[in-house]
């Protein structure tokens, strides 16, 4: 099997001897952004939870979130959704402790729902 894998030599200006450097800024609408920003507030709501029913935060993992493009029509001035984003948790969280049922999926559900608006 044939690896299309190339090595070049790079050679311009190191970026440390260029007087300015171009970098990509992802912004607030970027899907990276809201991604992060989803989970991070996820994970805050999560060790809130914790705290508040046991005293303590419990393992937890929230920090894969995947956000799938939905569709829409557009028209001058406007358009409509046709079918929405979807985001995706990618990760856990421990859902029962002793006799107890944490409500993983309402606490992200709201939380998501709560930095979309």
């Amino acid at each position: 099997m044939a690896r299309n894998i190339y090595v070049e030599e790079y050679v311009g200006v190191p970026i440390a001897e260029q007087k300015m450097e171009i970098v990509e800024r992802k912004g607030i609408g970027h899907p990276d952004t809201i991604c992060d920003s989803i989970m991070e507030a996820l994970s805050i709501e999560l060790s809130r939870e914790y705290l508040k029913r046991f005293g303590r935060i419990y393992h937890y993992n929230v920090d894969k979130g995947m956000l799938v493009a939905g569709r829409s029509e557009k028209v001058f001035g406007g358009g409509r959704v046709t079918e929405p984003m979807l985001l995706i948790f990618g990760d856990r969280a421990t859902r029962y402790i002793g006799g107890d049922e944490v409500p993983i999926d309402e606490i992200a559900v709201e939380t998501a729902k709560r930095w979309l608006r």
